[in-house]
């Protein structure tokens, strides 16, 4: 390999021997490219440590400075809180180095980033908005510099987009965010300023894009702006991030109305309790504890087990009648012996006694790993009983499984919310240009778009399903509509589609393809009516070989079917006999289960994912992957576009375990003892066929 990039000494810290490794390696002739240590301490280690390892250069290297990558660092306690995480990136910032999440969980989920099947949490929403940060980093000073644990943050200027840009948090209660040095010329008198917040969702927890908490316009004060948070802005939260972007201000006009028009937080341990058994357990993961997973609060309840009858109440008080948003953070451990049976463990949501739903609580790979379980509940203004129970009112049904509860949070949507509105000036831009000139715009500007320039957006769906897109132009020229790679239509003037988008987060881009296309902004509803998924459910579906029709008490009918795939040449096989009203592209949604997971073989679980090999009319078979549910009866969702042909189709899954790299091996041949590679599909409960767009 010749050409590989040589780094070292990768130690687990930065001991005083990396200081003679230094030595040695410069009087040998073998420096490496790279530096590389480990930082498991705490966000201001960073720094002091950059520092060490930078005087240790300079008096032996003399001006010669390497690069450094700090290839692992925070800790359980850190990883998924937006508000921990962005201390770590203000230090790995300010430090001028590269460094990589350490891999303390399961592969594949991009460092406790990615959740579920193509979603991800609060974490994976800040990071992306990091990565949208454009132009030069610019001095942020902190009320506590170098300290951990407090309020830390990140800013840019890209001049040439003109937009500042900051993220934040590490605190809680009130806090103030002055802009200095606003640049005049650049900006304006008065600044277009948009504020969200970016939650903690969980460990394993879906997150929505984040919170707007206000737009704005304001009059720029002896080349200064104040944001005091907990002041006319709500109060910090520290298991939350935040940014603000600013933009020149003479032609805006504020289009975002807030998320939500209240919201509270209730710790379990907090409530009331009756029956049992009940436990307070904690402290949990704390900054003397960062092995352990972050709890809110510090501490949760146990006792939610088959023949329990605990209830806890929870004592609410909303400010005005509404349907209100709740969601139950809780998590059971999927190995348990008393999930096996079931799977997600049920309990009994109440509101003053009455009104009962059943919920599912949600499954993990470890103990306090969170998660949430989300509900409607109607609510009049004032106070109420909010109770979770094992034992439903009239006591024909109890709690199966064993679960933990950290919280729940309640909240008031903003009708005026309802249509999520994404600012052109504000997306992934590439080769375009912003342009503030306009007046009569939504948000401050819009986007200018040449040939084969474009504008990305990141945007969330809750379910698979429908939403209507509306793209708000000013004419100029042409461009391309892609959705998650997939080409739709072409965009010109004001362009409105109905699509099937993913539960989750979706990649829309907007490539020019002549003239100057001016994008203002995209909207996205989410809909429902005008493109109807056609469900099949899997037991009705022909089975062949080993394949088999299995009782699953949470599958559509009670049934689902596994054991598709096998060694190499199985015949163990499903296929759907489906109709199509058209000919064209089509969402193919699996409703699926996958419980394969291997031994952990260190601090890891080892849960793997399952591939199915997917034909379509006999047709060459495309690849999906569905990553581990947790538990064979925990169904989730996952779209792939197909091509259908009007009229009659089939739809086969087929799996088989794939070779190593060489292309003729095979990783069980070598480990026959250790389950390394997956030989199956996933446990299929149902699929939909839904046109993808109108």
């Amino acid at each position: 390999m010749p050409k590989a990039r040589i780094a070292g000494p990768n130690s687990s810290a930065l001991y005083g021997k990396v200081q003679d490794f230094l030595r040695h390696t410069h009087d040998a002739g073998t420096l490496p490219e790279v530096v590389t240590w480990h930082e498991l301490s705490d966000p201001a280690s960073i720094r002091t440590n950059v520092a060490r390892y930078r005087e240790w250069e300079r008096a032996i290297l003399g001006g010669k400075q390497l690069p450094i990558n700090l290839n692992e660092y925070a800790h359980n306690y850190h990883t998924s809180v937006p508000g921990q995480m962005i201390q770590w990136a203000s230090a790995i910032e300010e430090s001028k180095v590269d460094a990589d999440i350490a891999y303390w969980n399961i592969d594949g989920n991009l460092s406790d980033s990615a959740v579920q099947a193509n979603r991800g949490n609060g974490q994976w929403w800040l990071l992306n908005a990091y990565g949208q940060m454009t132009g030069d980093t610019v001095k942020v000073t902190p009320p506590r510099p170098g300290v951990s644990y407090t309020l830390q943050g990140v800013a840019t200027l890209d001049k040439p987009k003109a937009q500042a840009r900051a993220l934040f948090g590490g605190t809680s209660g009130k806090a103030g965010i002055r802009f200095d040095n606003v640049d005049a010329k650049l900006f304006g008198p008065t600044v277009h300023v948009l504020i969200q917040e970016i939650p903690w969702t969980g460990q394993i927890g879906d997150s929505p894009q984040p919170d707007v908490v206000a737009e704005l316009d304001l009059r720029v004060k002896n080349g200064s702006l104040t944001f005091g948070f907990g002041q006319a802005l709500p109060r910090l939260k520290e298991s939350s991030a935040y940014q603000i972007i600013l933009t020149p201000g003479r032609n805006a006009t504020s289009s975002a109305a807030p998320s939500k028009l209240w919201q509270a937080a209730y710790e379990a341990e907090d409530a009331a309790h009756t029956g049992g058994p009940w436990r307070r357990e904690g402290p949990q993961g704390s900054p003397s504890n960062v092995g352990q997973y972050y709890t809110s609060g510090g501490h949760n309840v146990g006792g939610f087990h088959t023949g329990s009858d605990l209830a806890l109440d929870f004592k609410v008080s909303v400010p005005k009648n509404g349907t209100y948003d709740l969601s139950v953070f809780a998590n059971s451990l999927n190995t348990a012996d008393a999930v096996k049976e079931q799977g997600p463990t049920n309990v009994f949501l109440r509101v003053d006694g009455k009104a009962e739903q059943e919920l599912r609580l949600p499954l993990s790979y470890r103990w306090l790993a969170w998660d949430h379980t989300d509900a409607q509940v109607r609510l009049t203004k004032g106070e109420h009983t909010l109770t979770l129970a094992a034992k439903s009112l009239d006591g024909a049904r109890a709690t199966k499984g064993d679960a933990l509860v950290d919280k729940i949070d309640l909240s008031l949507a903003n009708p005026a919310a309802a249509e999520t509105i994404y600012e052109a000036e504000y997306a992934t831009l590439k080769g375009a240009s912003t342009d503030y000139t306009r007046k009569k715009v939504s948000g401050p500007g819009h986007t200018e778009i040449g040939k084969n320039q474009s504008a990305t957006f990141w945007v969330y769906s809750p379910d698979d399903g429908e939403s209507t897109l509306t793209l708000d132009t000013l004419g100029g020229g042409r461009a391309w509509l892609d959705v998650n790679g997939h080409r739709l239509t072409d965009v010109t003037a004001h362009t409105k589609i109905k699509t099937v988008l993913s539960g989750g987060v979706n990649q829309i881009t907007v490539t020019g393809q002549s003239g100057k296309l001016r994008l203002d902004r995209l909207s996205v509803t989410d809909t429902d009516g005008a493109l109807k998924p056609t469900w099949y459910e899997a037991e009705s579906a022909r089975v062949t070989g080993n394949a088999k029709i299995t009782g699953y008490p949470l599958a559509g009918g009670g049934k689902a079917v596994t054991d598709i795939g096998g060694g190499p040449g199985n015949a163990n096989t499903l296929t759907f006999d489906v109709t199509a009203p058209q000919h064209g592209t089509y969402a193919l949604t699996v409703r699926y289960s996958n419980p394969e997971q291997s031994p952990a073989s260190h601090y890891n679980p080892d849960p793997l994912a399952r591939h199915a090999e997917i034909s379509i009319n006999g047709a060459q078979p495309q690849r999906a992957w569905f990553p581990h549910s947790f538990h064979a009866g925990n169904f989730w969702e996952l779209t792939i576009p197909v091509q259908l042909k009007r009229g009659a189709n089939t739809i086969a899954f087929a799996s088989h375990e794939l070779p190593s790299f060489d292309g003729d091996s095979y990783i069980s041949d070598a480990f026959p003892d250790i389950l390394l590679r997956s030989a199956y599909a996933p446990i299929v409960d149902k699929i939909a066929v839904t046109l993808i767009a109108k």
